[in-house]
């Protein structure tokens, strides 16, 4: 017989098998692709039994993100990030969100396909909302405060945001099933930015980029392992402006894993990139003694800013099962022991908000953008009149929500109160008598900014 024809008749066999057990391949696709069985949404019915149940508690207050260094955040559960939130595929789960601040919040959870904004979207000081659904696709998320509409992004900016994983039920990641053994340890990065103003963040110049909320906080104390650990990282970051190249020296990846669902599975790789919300499990084993460096290897904007952290290997290390995304939850320095204090809405210490200081004959314009007044601290002689324009350029829906400003006093020689903006407008205010006054937008309370007035 031709050998042609038994190779065809061999071929058509072997089709005729594939699809007889309904494994019909299409080119380039795998076996465990046809395999795959589409998960449902998260929507479950109103009365569903959650087998899940967390605590979100939005408040404000001061926070320490390094020695010395104290920031004005918002906060989940008074931490930046806030809690690292773990369920696994298949859990209903329950989220209460209770807001304790004086202004409206809310969340928006990225580990949720359904829609949420009507289910805790704008949550208003002293009010709880819940959601409950079904966490269908596994993988690495972020969690972040979303009142609606503008106050979303300022919320970021604020530090209002964690990391929620979705552990995988279906398909274990590649390295545990080949070793037969779960990670020695787990190791949960959350990058994330800090502006000085809102100018700055709307540009997107951080003044501390770091990871778990606190500046080299794993310089200042190092992540332990010892040789030959089977470590899996699940890397997060939430931004929220810049991409970054997470990176551990000495390190290949033996299996990276986009967005940690353990089917995007890529082999070995020197850094994992990622755009704000982006995320990455990969897993390595630990190869011998000594220090890892772990970075965000875009040096000049995120690894000098904070994005270090190192791995310290050795045989004896008394290391832990997992280090979590969290925030520290640290003491308040002393008043003297305190360097410095970072507000991107309001005046900090002057070495982070200096005095503008307009001359005699130029026009003083004070510019309001991201929620905050640039610049927050202005000097002027009396008589001179200053401007305020609203750079903002979302000015829908009102209050927490809107991008609109107002002007208002709250301390000085004299009252002043200027009529709520939109974008591109204009209002002003001459200053008559000496003094320091203090002023804030009525729709965004914590806005606020200070004129010096001399003779």
């Amino acid at each position: 017989m031709d050998r042609r024809r038994v190779t065809s008749l061999g071929s058509l066999t072997r089709v005729f098998v594939l699809l007889g057990a309904g494994v019909f391949l299409s080119p380039g696709v795998t076996a465990a692709q046809q395999k795959y069985k589409l998960p449902p949404t998260s929507v479950v019915p109103p009365d569903a039994k959650p087998n899940k149940k967390f605590v979100l508690v939005a408040k404000s207050g001061k926070i320490v993100i390094d020695e010395g260094v104290v920031f004005q955040a918002m906060t989940f559960n008074g931490t930046m990030p806030g809690p690292l939130l773990m369920v696994e595929e298949g859990d209903i789960v329950e989220i209460e969100v209770r807001n304790e601040d004086t202004i409206a919040h809310g969340l928006s959870f990225h580990a949720t396909y359904r829609n949420t904004p009507p289910l805790v979207g704008n949550i208003p000081p002293g009010q709880t909302k819940k959601l409950l659904f079904r966490a269908s696709y596994p993988g690495v998320y972020m969690y972040h405060c979303a009142p609606g509409g503008q106050g979303i992004l300022m919320h970021s900016f604020g530090g209002m945001y964690g990391m929620v994983v979705v552990e995988p039920k279906q398909d274990k990641y590649r390295l545990e099933r080949i070793l037969g053994k779960k990670p020695d340890l787990k190791i949960y990065v959350l990058q994330h930015e800090l502006y000085a103003s809102g100018k700055d963040a709307t540009e997107g110049r951080p003044l501390y980029v770091m990871f778990n909320g606190y500046n080299f906080r794993y310089v200042r104390e190092p992540i332990q392992a010892r040789p030959g650990d089977y470590v899996r990282v699940y890397y997060l970051n939430v931004g929220p402006n810049l991409t970054a190249t997470f990176h551990l020296v000495g390190i290949v990846w033996d299996f990276m894993y986009y967005q940690g669902h353990p089917r995007n599975m890529m082999y070995g790789g020197q850094s994992s990139i990622a755009g704000p919300t982006d995320s990455w499990v990969v897993e390595f084993r630990v190869p011998e003694e000594g220090p890892y460096l772990i970075v965000s290897h875009s040096f000049g904007t995120q690894a000098s800013r904070g994005a270090i952290g190192l791995l310290s290997a050795s045989k004896k290390a008394q290391r832990v099962a997992s280090v979590s995304a969290q925030g520290p939850q640290m003491p308040l320095p002393k008043a003297e022991e305190i360097r410095r204090v970072v507000d991107t809405f309001a005046p900090g210490t002057p070495d982070v908000d200096p005095v503008t200081v307009f001359r005699d004959g130029e026009e003083a314009v004070i510019k309001m953008v991201g929620n905050s007044f640039w610049p927050k601290v202005a000097q002027v002689t009396a008589g001179t009149r200053v401007s305020w324009v609203n750079e903002d350029t979302f000015d829908f829906l009102t209050g927490e929500m809107t991008g609109q400003h107002d002007v208002v006093s709250i301390s000085g020689p004299e009252t002043f109160a200027l009529p709520l903006l939109k974008h591109a407008e204009k209002t002003s205010f001459t200053f008559k008598q000496p003094g320091v006054y203090e002023y804030l937008c009525t729709v965004h309370p914590y806005m606020k900014g200070r004129v010096r007035v001399h003779k």
